[in-house]
């Protein structure tokens, strides 16, 4: 049976500064569009279902179920590393380490759905495979929408972490 795969595509955000108020004054000036607004990185899933249905006479089953997504990861590039004094370098890699491991954590998190919806959309039968198309693509939507709202607690929570960073802090924030 088909499982759930995943490919990911790196975009960045550049970022120029060399001082701590600089590079941060950019981002709060010139964000990344996220999904929900105004981001300093950002991850974007693309799904792909893949779904066969075979019937026995009396059921329509699923006889093979997959979810592959696509992530589009954009994360923050300071332009200027290389000339940053050492102490505004190591925060600036603290900041965008926080921010790879956040993209990771929700890449994690749209795997784990999807992972949930495949191994409940393989129990789902129906009186006709038509039917069971449409109540699998029903389950997938309803999935996606559920996965997606899982993840706004999670980004409420770690944009105020960010700004206890040391980058935020040197920069007066």
């Amino acid at each position: 049976l088909a499982e759930v795969t995943s490919s990911v595509e790196n975009r960045t955000h550049r970022v120029p500064g060399v001082t701590a108020r600089a590079v941060v004054n950019y981002m709060l000036r010139n964000p990344f569009p996220g999904d929900h607004g105004a981001a300093f990185a950002n991850i974007r899933p693309h799904y792909r279902l893949s779904l066969d249905v075979g019937d026995n006479g009396r059921l329509c089953r699923v006889e093979d179920v997959g979810v592959s997504i696509r992530f589009v990861v954009t994360l923050p590039v300071a332009v200027d590393r290389e000339r940053m004094s050492s102490r505004v370098r190591a925060a600036w890699d603290g900041f965008a380490s926080f921010a790879r491991r956040h993209e990771e954590t929700h890449k994690q998190s749209y795997l784990s759905c999807a992972r949930a919806f495949v191994s409940n959309a393989r129990a789902a039968t129906a009186t006709s495979c038509s039917d069971l198309r449409t109540e699998v693509r029903e389950m997938f939507n309803e999935a996606r929408r559920s996965c997606e709202a899982r993840q706004r607690p999670f980004d409420r929570q770690q944009s105020v972490a960010v700004r206890r960073l040391t980058l935020f802090d040197m920069a007066g924030y």
